[in-house]
């Protein structure tokens, strides 16, 4: 039981010196709160995002084409029909495709209507094969999974509800399996609800089967299905990729009009959807390891110092007997006792920063980003908190507990039992030090690069204004919107209301927002030589009503805007940005100019009639060729609404609502928020991993400065003898002062040119890492490194001071 022993001990002695007890658990335990929190955030967001069992099994497929570059393509109904029939290295292979449904407010069974006590709402509702519940591994919690038997072309007569719509909108009426809820204006049974995990593609609100017909099951041209399978066991992903690439030879040469070229890529459905995080996470991982470090590097500084007040101690028991394995186990064990006081107060730093983490994503990014709910405190960050704490003792201790170990009874005796520092033992503080400086400016530089990255984003022009506006998603379903006609009148009825709306200065549709996908079409150029399909150039389109561009305030730079006048029955026409001006024609003028969107005779040709300024799609693109189609001349269902209003338009939400409302109370406004938070939700991944890398920079600034704090005090101490010589012998305070100073340059100057040359190595791995946001920036790393260096200098300062205060006398007699 000598281990009990050594623990009882270690705590007596931690009792003497609260102080340093109380620094050193500080310092731990603010290295292992915050790599708790990026173990968290790592194992919800990249390494478990799913809770699917055997979820690494998961791999989504995709449809590749080399000759043209093109990659990520879906898939056509004919072409999964045959990889699912053929393919044998998958337990089953399954399709989905986002159909957006309309939810009405009330919900049957058996003739009598029942109030959902909501409003009509758009759901994420997305079509599914029957297999996509067995590949995935999820049961139902209610009811049964849908099958095929639940549509039939054209149709859907039954669905299952997500955990999160069946809480939501029917106040989790167990009864609900059966009762039959309006989608889109039909009568539609509930077949069953799904368990909470079950929550993929991230946001569903109900899954609904496929309504294909014959004449869609032999499409091999329409490209839209997104299809996921679960590997066999003992199958690879190779294994599977090579098997479906024969499949897709196969079909090439039973359709070479369609299928010619194409070929898959099968891609890890973690490592897919995980991606975007990935890259973030892994960077403040390393960071968050950095600062566990700097915290070991403090407390073995401390102990360092510790022992030599323990010289004498270490002497006595070692002449008494003690081993050096003895003294060096008694060593760990204090500071293994410290590292678990770190470890039980980083636990609940950590537990604090999860939380304050995860209330900081924006809600619409933690319910569509894979794997963010996840991040939670759980039994699998209890236990890496604890290995981290028990290597966090051993880190710290080992260097000062084999150097307190190493001692002569003789020498230290001769010593007076001033606890004199050895040469061994003052490199050791030193190179510590001087590896702290080093650790410190690399966060620190990293820190700043990233805010600057941020800072970058949100300053980046967007080629419009985009203060005061509302947006918020219309979806008309076919149902009740059959034809063109149709749609216009509603989109004009709205359009009206929302004007009428007081404060409201003017309003636009367009069918994607920004920050939202984009559509892309081809641009056949009048006049220009035939060409193949993979050479002809595109361009964003973006189907608008006149009013749209005004509303965005873009600037007109040539022509005119779209008008009213742009009609279903007059010349087509188009508004072009002016990167497409330039790149499409070279530098003629456009104006007058005819394209149209595939090469297909039966295309009209469309009138170029103005160029505006280039404009965003997000913070994070550099600006694309964009075309602007007027809304009467190319209808959708779909489509946003921005209003721009004279102050907050958040104060416009009810009315716009209303409007809507009163044009038909059946179709609900959805994804309400200002065009402003859109940008911002889009770049809340920077926001977030910029603010911890500050709060990592801070922290590793503090320890820094503790650190040579630190030594220049128990230096000064070490030297009191020393410095009262020099007074006594006639020695300015001011040389003192320098001399004090100087030791303490000469370890941060090292470090910091240490730390100068890491930063350096490290900006260019973040800059490609993650391309677009870190550059590289002279200024802010000069900033952070005079930062360091001005935080130093005062930590030094402070025990410079105390040198020049010593009485050479008092110091004549200290011991």
């Amino acid at each position: 039981m000598n281990w009990l022993q050594d623990v009882r001990y270690a705590l007596r002695m931690l009792r003497k010196t609260p102080g340093f007890a109380s620094v050193s658990v500080l310092a731990l335990a603010l290295g292992i709160g915050a790599n708790s929190v990026m173990f968290s955030a790592l194992k919800g967001a990249v390494l478990e995002p799913f809770p699917f069992p055997q979820s690494g099994r998961l791999m989504n497929v995709y449809g590749t084409r080399p000759s043209s570059g093109s990659s990520g393509i879906s898939f056509s109904a004919g072409d999964y029909l045959d990889f699912r029939a053929q393919s044998r290295s998958f337990s089953a292979l399954t399709a989905v495709h986002g159909l957006p449904l309309n939810l009405s407010s009330s919900s049957s069974n058996g003739g009598r209507s029942t109030s959902t006590g909501s409003e009509a709402e758009r759901l994420e509702a997305y079509q599914v094969t029957p297999e996509f519940f067995s590949v995935l591994g999820g049961r139902p919690l209610l009811g049964r999974a849908i099958t095929e038997r639940d549509a039939d072309p054209g149709r859907i007569h039954a669905v299952d509800l997500s955990y999160r719509l069946w809480q939501r909108h029917f106040a989790a009426d167990r009864a609900i399996v059966g009762k039959t809820i309006i989608l889109d204006g039909q009568q539609v049974a509930v077949a069953g609800v799904m368990p909470e995990e079950l929550d993929y593609p991230m946001g569903v609100d109900l899954w609904a089967p496929f309504t294909w017909t014959a004449a869609e099951q032999a499409n091999r041209q329409n490209h839209y299905l997104d299809v996921i399978g679960r590997l066999k066991d003992g199958v690879t992903r190779e294994q599977a990729q090579a098997e479906l690439n024969t499949i897709a030879a196969g079909l090439a040469q039973q359709y070479p009009a369609t299928n010619t070229g194409m070929q898959t890529q099968v891609v890890s459905m973690i490592e897919d959807m995980t991606e975007g995080q990935r890259q973030f996470i892994s960077v403040l991982m390393g960071a968050a390891a950095f600062v566990l470090l700097l915290a070991c590097a403090n407390v073995a500084n401390l102990q360092l110092a510790r022992a030599t007040v323990r010289a004498r101690e270490m002497a006595v028991r070692s002449a008494l007997g003690a081993s050096r394995a003895r003294l060096v186990r008694q060593l760990l064990a204090e500071n293994i006792v410290l590292a678990i006081g770190g470890g039980v107060a980083g636990l609940l730093v950590g537990a604090w920063g999860i939380d304050l983490v995860v209330s900081q994503i924006p809600p619409f990014i933690l319910a569509h980003v894979a794997g963010l709910k996840n991040i939670k405190l759980d039994s699998a960050v209890v236990i890496f908190t604890a290995a981290a704490t028990l290597a966090t003792g051993l880190i710290s201790g080992i260097v000062p507990a084999l150097g307190s170990s190493k001692v002569s009874f003789n020498e230290t005796l001769k010593e007076g039992g001033r606890g004199a520092e050895g040469p061994g033992r003052h490199r050791s503080r030193t190179a510590l030090v001087v590896t702290e400086m080093a650790l410190a400016l690399v966060l620190l530089v990293g820190a700043g690069l990233m805010v600057q990255g941020f800072r970058g984003l949100m300053n980046v022009d967007m080629g419009m204004d985009t203060r005061n506006l509302l947006t918020f998603q219309v979806r008309l379903p076919e149902s009740q919107y059959a034809t063109k006609p149709q749609i216009r009148e509603f989109a004009e009825k709205l359009q009206n209301r929302l004007r009428a709306i007081p404060g409201v200065e003017s309003a636009g549709q367009m069918s994607n927002l920004p920050s939202l996908g984009v559509d892309s079409t081809y641009v056949v150029l009048e006049g220009a030589p035939p060409q193949r399909l993979s050479e002809v150039p595109n361009a964003r389109l973006q189907i608008v009503s006149p009013s749209l561009l005004p509303t965005l305030k873009l600037k007109l730079l040539r022509g005119r805007w779209l008008s009213d006048s742009d009609g279903p029955d007059s010349t087509p026409v188009l508004v072009i940005s002016e990167l497409a001006a330039r790149t499409l024609w070279k530098g003629q003028d456009p104006l007058g100019r005819r394209v149209r969107f595939s090469p297909d005779e039966k295309e009209p040709w469309r009138t170029v009639v103005g160029v505006v300024a280039d404009i965003r799609s997000s913070p994070f693109n550099n600006p694309r060729r964009t075309i602007f189609q007027p809304f009467a001349q190319m209808t959708r269902p779909s489509f946003g609404v921005l209003i721009r209003t004279g102050g907050d338009p958040l104060l416009a939400a009810t009315a716009a609502r209303q409007a809507l409302k009163e044009v038909d109370a059946t179709i609900p406004a959805f994804d309400l928020r200002t065009l402003e938070q859109r940008l911002s939700d889009n770049t809340s991944g920077v926001h977030i991993s910029s603010q911890l890398m500050m709060a990592f920079g801070g922290i590793a600034l503090v320890l820094a400065a503790a650190g040579i704090f630190a030594v220049m005090a128990y230096s000064v101490r070490q030297r009191t003898r020393e410095i009262g010589v020099r007074l006594a012998l006639g020695a300015q305070r001011a040389d003192v002062l320098r001399l004090v100073l100087g030791y303490g340059a000469r370890m941060v100057g090292v470090g910091m040119a240490i730390g100068l040359a890491i930063s350096l190595a490290v900006t260019k791995l973040l800059t490609s890492f993650l391309l677009g946001i870190i550059h590289f920036d002279f200024w802010a790393m000069a900033a952070f490194t005079a930062l360091l260096a001005a935080v130093a200098a005062v930590a030094a300062l402070i025990p410079a001071r105390w040198a020049t205060r010593v009485d050479p006398m008092v110091a004549l007699r200290y011991e």
